[in-house]
């Protein structure tokens, strides 16, 4: 009885706590004070805001013990929130297809050769699609030798962007771009069709915003959005016969001295921005940077591209802000960037092909020379360069099939173009005698984005604006977290922990001097709050000592 009656009146002098004997178990410990309050604080902003304590005269079960509540305090290390990063896996599949063709079997006779087009849009079909634009030699190998056409209005999912130069490097800030499907086919005998090497081209071209004929093209500039196979890319360079194309990943002003992390270790850093007085020459210093080293660098006058491994840098302005203590790049930064060889082979039996025109500009042509970038804007460094060959301006890239003879194509039939992106179908619908042919799109896409990315693809922007969901990230641990008693006081600013009784802890029998712990060697198991900021964990002996860590460990 005496030891209870001491016991209330250590609790009394304690700050008028109640205490409780909690059990688990074989083991039991006397709690305190408001432990759970406590052990609340000893994480703060996801890292330890405590002190572990042992006395420097400690048994080893006391530092065990220690050690023990350390890595306690340390599985409680993790920031508990709304997502800010990571990404979203996504999976978008699209459907669609053209109005019918003409009769076939109806409007033709045995060797006679006609064209198949659609666009995005009925307008682009109709009056990009005259046989004197697309009816040549130098387009595709087998023209039809009478204006014969067919002009399927339009296939939704085809690519249209409205806005082909968001940044405005070119003239034409408003340019306009499509995906197109060309298909030559010829009657033979016993009303079956066939497709002949050279004759089916799939393409995109770029226009003067609003125009739609080949005499209104708009020329391809670096930096540029460029629809290819569904998915819109950047222009971001070119070399000889190859050219790069990339994702966006970012567009906009970065100051000099600034960093723009791309994620997977990439970085790309503005050094410096040099204007000289009224703007005439402007050079820019940029860093492409891997796990915080830097593996490609270039300084230049603008514009100017960087391409390294799949990171491209397109540098195409620069200005001082008003009081012209800091300088600013205007660039385009792009990921997954991939190179293709104009001429050479794309996938398959599809070939990569550059657009041109011919001199009168009345035709669409072919062309696989290399490419030679002229600057169109001397003294405008704002814009870029547009792309050129020896066969005249680009407007765009087709790629055309160059394998063998498609033959005895008759209803069922399907025609697939690279990639399997789209197919021309050869259709009797529903059982009616008549031949008919049509373009069909049945294509899927598996894409990943992170928060704030947005992908153009199958005519459809998707954007991740955030990712609603609870994460828990796990902080490492900031050593040291336990100290001896020697190196710390009861005036620190953190919470603490101190492990043993007064015999052993000097902090522990400060605390008893001033009477608001009382442990002795019968004292129980005991973890005791004091002052709101301290907890003490100890016994009347090591294994009681032990005992309680164990206790707060398993409970709290």
């Amino acid at each position: 009885m005496a030891m209870s009656l001491k016991k209330i009146g250590a609790i009394a002098i304690g700050g008028a706590m109640v205490a409780t004997t909690l059990a688990s178990g074989a083991m039991a410990a006397t709690a305190v004070g408001d432990v759970e309050g406590f052990m609340d604080k000893v994480v703060k902003d996801g890292q330890p805001n405590v002190e572990i304590v042992v006395g420097s005269n400690a048994a080893a079960m006391d530092v065990v013990s220690a050690s023990d509540i350390a890595a306690k305090i340390g599985s409680m290390c993790y920031k508990e929130g709304a997502v800010e990063d990571g990404s979203v896996e996504l999976k978008m599949e699209v459907s669609a297809d053209t109005d019918l063709s003409e009769d076939l079997d109806g409007n033709y006779s045995n060797k006679d050769q006609f064209l198949i087009f659609t666009t995005p849009k009925r307008s682009y079909t109709n009056k990009l699609g005259e046989i004197n634009v697309l009816n040549n030699q130098e387009f595709i190998e087998n023209p039809p030798n009478a204006s014969i056409i067919q002009k399927l209005p339009r296939l939704s999912t085809l690519v249209r962007d409205k806005d082909a130069d968001p940044d405005d490097v070119s003239n034409n800030t408003k340019a306009d771009a499509i995906e197109f499907l060309l298909a030559s086919v010829e009657k033979v005998k016993n009303d079956s069709y066939k497709i002949k090497e050279g004759d089916l081209i799939y393409g995109s071209l770029i226009f003067v915003d609003g125009e739609k004929t080949v005499g209104k093209l708009n020329p391809l500039h670096i930096g540029m959005e460029l629809p290819f196979l569904g998915e819109t890319y950047r222009i971001v360079d070119t070399d000889d016969k190859e050219i790069f194309l990339g994702k966006e990943a970012y567009s906009g002003n970065i100051r000099e001295g600034n960093i723009y992390d791309l994620g997977n270790g990439y970085q790309v850093k503005v050094v410096s921005v040099l204007v000289e007085l009224g703007g005439s020459d402007k050079e820019v210093d940029v860093e492409i940077i891997k796990d915080g080293e830097v593996v490609d660098s270039k300084s230049d006058k603008i514009p100017f591209e960087l391409v390294h491994k799949d990171v491209g840098v397109i540098v195409y302005d620069a200005f001082k802000n008003v009081a012209e203590t800091h300088g600013f790049a205007k660039l385009i930064i792009t990921k997954d960037v991939k190179s293709y060889e104009i001429g050479d082979t794309f996938e398959g039996d599809w070939k990569l092909y550059a657009i041109t025109t011919d001199a009168a500009k009345t035709s669409l042509e072919l062309t696989e020379e290399d490419f030679s970038e002229k600057d169109d804007n001397v003294g405008n460094t704002s814009k870029t360069d547009y792309l050129k060959t020896d066969d005249g301006i680009v407007y765009g890239l087709a790629l055309r099939y160059e394998g063998s003879d498609i033959k005895k194509l008759k209803d069922g039939d399907k025609v697939d173009f690279v990639n399997d992106y789209v197919s021309l179908e050869f259709t009797d619908d529903d059982d009616d005698p008549k031949l008919y042919a049509r373009y069909i799109m049945e294509v899927s896409k598996d894409l990943t984005l992170g928060i704030g990315e947005k992908v153009d693809t199958l005519n459809t922007v998707l954007k991740v604006k955030d990712i609603k969901a609870v994460a828990q990230q796990v902080v490492p641990v900031k050593a040291p977290i336990a100290k001896l008693d020697t190196e710390t006081s009861l005036d620190s600013d953190k919470n603490m922990i101190l492990v043993g009784g007064p015999v052993v802890n000097k902090l522990t029998k400060e605390l008893q001097e001033a009477g608001k712990v009382d442990i002795d060697n019968e004292s129980p198991a005991t973890i005791q709050v004091v002052d709101g900021n301290i907890l003490v964990v100890a016994g009347g002996d090591r294994n009681k000592t032990r005992e309680a860590a164990l206790y707060l460990i398993e409970n709290y």
